[in-house]
């Protein structure tokens, strides 16, 4: 009788271990693959790329900054990445994230191929969904404010570095003072300049005053846009002040335009299905 309870015992055991061992497996693994795909280090690249927006123009390398790790990382959450889960133990019932490189199922040739042809249909994409509009364009200092007259986009609720602005008086002063104010979003700076005074981060008005010329336009460089409303395809015109001007300027907020590819054949200009767009063709 005890031989039957102990080898019920062990039964049950070797039941339970072996349905752990099955839903380990199908949260572990993709439904379809028979064995784990093989992860893929991604191309060695910037951690956060746009940390080169914040290299000083040479005429501002002199100058101090302690860089505002807050802000940049949510710059860095404009762009997106696949990389895989680190390490190589998986624990039990977690959900690992694995790229798989698709380049290893075509040959050299192939590949080459069509690498060139994404290019191709992604340029031509560019051309349809591009304008003159979206260039980025900085009006000159003769107000005395530089401020961008057009192509300054972000996404809802996302945030981005302003270029462009820039104060340049024509004659001297005690304290230089610039005023920034917008409706839809909100004002920071990815790194604060010695020197320079700041009053309203985090807010829809931002003020930044300092004695230094040179300073308070190296802190402009660093001025940051975040979109605090979900509204796609609008723009919120903000205005750009100091003692004596005002300008205006606006920031569109969009997503991007996904590619899509069009067919060779429907590319032609006056072609009635020109528009016509497969959207399976991504770059």
């Amino acid at each position: 009788m005890r031989l039957g309870r102990r080898a019920l015992c062990v039964l049950i055991l070797l039941l339970a271990c072996a349905s752990l061992g099955l839903l380990y497996a199908r949260t572990r693994d993709a439904p379809g693959l028979r064995a784990p795909p093989a992860l893929w280090a991604p191309l060695q690249g910037p951690h956060r790329p746009e940390l080169l927006d914040l290299v000083p123009e040479p005429r501002y390398a002199h100058i101090p900054v302690k860089i505002k790790e807050q802000v940049v990382e949510l710059l860095s959450g404009n762009n997106c990445s696949c990389e895989s889960s680190g390490g190589s133990l998986h624990l039990p019932f977690q959900r690992q994230v694995q790229a798989i490189d698709f380049t290893k199922a075509f040959d050299p040739e192939e590949l080459k191929a069509a690498s060139a042809s994404r290019e191709q249909e992604f340029q031509a994409f560019l051309s349809r969904s591009q304008s003159a509009a979206d260039q980025l364009l900085i009006a000159p200092a003769n107000s005395p404010l530089q401020y961008p007259l057009q192509g300054v986009e972000v996404q809802p609720l996302r945030s981005i570095l302003v270029p462009g602005l820039s104060l340049h008086p024509a004659s001297g002063q005690e304290v230089y003072q610039v005023n920034l104010t917008a409706s839809l979003g909100t004002w920071d700076v990815a790194g604060e300049v010695t020197g320079v005074t700041l009053a309203g981060e985090g807010q829809p008005d931002l003020t930044l005053a300092s004695p230094g010329l040179d300073q308070l336009n190296r802190q402009l460089q660093l001025v940051t846009y975040s979109s605090r409303s979900y509204q796609a395809n609008t723009a919120d015109t903000v205005r750009f002040s100091t003692e004596g001007h005002e300008a205006a300027f606006t920031i569109r907020i969009r997503h991007p335009p996904q590619p899509s590819a069009v067919p060779t054949w429907a590319s032609t200009p006056g072609s009635p299905v020109q528009h016509q767009r497969s959207g399976h063709h991504c770059h």
